[in-house]
């Protein structure tokens, strides 16, 4: 029999069975007591180095819910057992149906069991106050995640003005957080030296591309001093004033699950999850206020009783204090970058996508509005003065660059060694030039913001 910490070896679906029953009997509660294995649903979604990712659920048929209880029960047990299960045959609004089981892979490096306990921390945290998935349990060796029937939204619908005004309230209500992490703002750096550090001695070093247009990408990359752009743009984001705050480092569409009844009527369980695991597995991802009632996990719809989009956040890998303007900046660069291409470079890029003024002032109003209502006690605060805007938009407009040198660094780490199908070095190639050319409005700017304009008075 597998033990639980070591799943991801087991060899047969009956051995996992096992212990994902075993699992689930020990931390979930109602029907989950007394199913047996064997009748369970259970299916592999997807599996890594790190993460190994099962739906399990419980039969449909009512009277296979005190199976496992029945074959090691006596007669009189067996019948007090029937009586309870007849009661119990209609679920509970707390006994969910469906669960992610999520087990742990290989853990190396000395950070690696760290990252670990950090992430489920932030997991925890996030999902007691209704922004992520729920959390049903922990163990050693993984956790029992919520099972949603949603999907990642559409790189189009992040400029609809309902959903980015709920993904802005969504961005409040993370940078609103107290979470027990360190408070330094050195995320956003350690992590570009530490990509820095494989791209130049692993990467660049030995690394020859596939095709010429791959080895014209890597002697482009060879050609640049990340050493001295980071420099430069370290020195620069030192000019600007931004609020360090919780920060989930990574929204774009596919961290953000939209609710939506649909999803089950034209899909199986298992094509529904993998949309949705897709994004939430960091092996395969870009490796996602307590009381509010439209964010209820409980009601399974995309519209909300007061007309608002109805979503959550997932895959909270990159989460760390940092500064706001990055947050809302890589948010923005976001709306350009579809990665439903299926074929290479399996993304496309739409410059003309970006949000303009008018969707920057949009999303950054709503967004100030509920970062005041969270951390204010005057819970009927004034609107956010142009001022405010004005300078929250410059925030962003400057971390926009920091944005994009971080998923250039990003990109080229895993060129050779993800097992994604994936441009990395066109996409690289594309950051870059965008870093390069937001870099050179900024020089000719002199040393303020690279702002085109600020916002006025205007209605909207």
């Amino acid at each position: 029999m597998c033990s639980t910490h070591k799943l991801q070896m087991c060899g047969t679906e009956e051995e996992m069975r096992e212990v994902a029953g075993r699992i689930c009997r020990n931390y979930l509660h109602g029907a989950w007591k007394t199913i047996d294995p064997a009748d369970m649903y259970f299916s592999r979604i997807s599996g890594g180095l790190s993460n190994f990712l099962y739906m399990v659920g419980l039969p449909e048929d009512p009277s296979k819910l005190g199976a496992y209880r029945h074959r090691e029960s006596s007669p009189d047990e067996e019948l007090e057992l029937g009586k309870k299960t007849m009661r119990s045959t209609s679920f509970t609004l707390e006994e969910p149906k469906k669960v992610l089981l999520r087990i742990y892979g290989q853990v190396h490096g000395e950070r690696a069991m760290d990252a670990i306990v950090t992430e489920s921390v932030i997991f925890t945290l996030l999902s007691e106050r209704r922004l992520g998935p729920r959390l049903h349990g922990v163990f050693s060796g993984g956790r029992i995640e919520e099972y949603i029937p949603a999907r990642p939204l559409l790189t189009k619908e992040l400029a609809d003005p309902s959903i980015s005004m709920k993904i802005a309230e969504k961005m409040a209500a993370i940078h609103s957080m107290e979470v027990p992490l360190s408070k330094d703002p050195d995320w956003l750096w350690k992590t570009c030296y530490k990509w820095l550090k494989t791209v130049k001695e692993e990467r660049l070093s030995a690394v020859k591309g596939k095709n010429e247009e791959e080895q014209r990408i890597i002697k482009q990359m060879k050609s640049v001093d990340f050493d001295k752009e980071l420099e430069w743009l370290k020195k620069f984001l030192a000019t600007v004033d931004s609020p360090v705050v919780f920060c989930h480092n990574d929204m774009q569409e596919g961290n953000i699950l939209l609710f939506d009844d649909s999803v089950s009527g034209g899909q199986t369980d298992s094509d529904t999850y993998s949309s949705y695991v897709q994004t939430y597995d960091t092996d395969s991802s870009k490796d996602i206020g307590e009381d509010d009632a439209n964010t209820s996990d409980s009601i399974l719809s995309r519209i909300s009783d007061s007309g608002e989009p109805r979503m959550v956040l997932i895959d909270f890998e990159y989460c760390a204090y940092n500064y706001r303007g990055f947050d809302i900046a890589n948010h923005f660069q976001e709306w350009a970058y579809d990665y439903s291409n299926p074929q290479h470079p399996f993304y496309y890029e739409n410059t003309d996508d970006m949000p303009n003024l008018e969707q920057k002032e949009i999303f950054i109003k709503e967004y100030l509005k509920h970062y005041q209502q969270n951390t204010s006690e005057d819970k009927a605060c004034a609107a956010p003065g142009l001022e405010a805007v004005n300078q929250l938009l410059g925030e962003v407009e400057a971390f926009a660059l920091a944005s994009h040198l971080l998923w250039t660094l990003w990109s080229c780490v895993n060129a050779s060694k993800s097992q994604i199908p994936f441009g990395y070095w066109e996409y690289a190639r594309s950051r870059l030039e965008t870093y390069l050319r937001l870099k050179q409005e900024v020089i000719k700017k002199g040393n303020g913001v690279a702002q085109k304009r600020k916002i006025c008075e205007v209605d909207i």
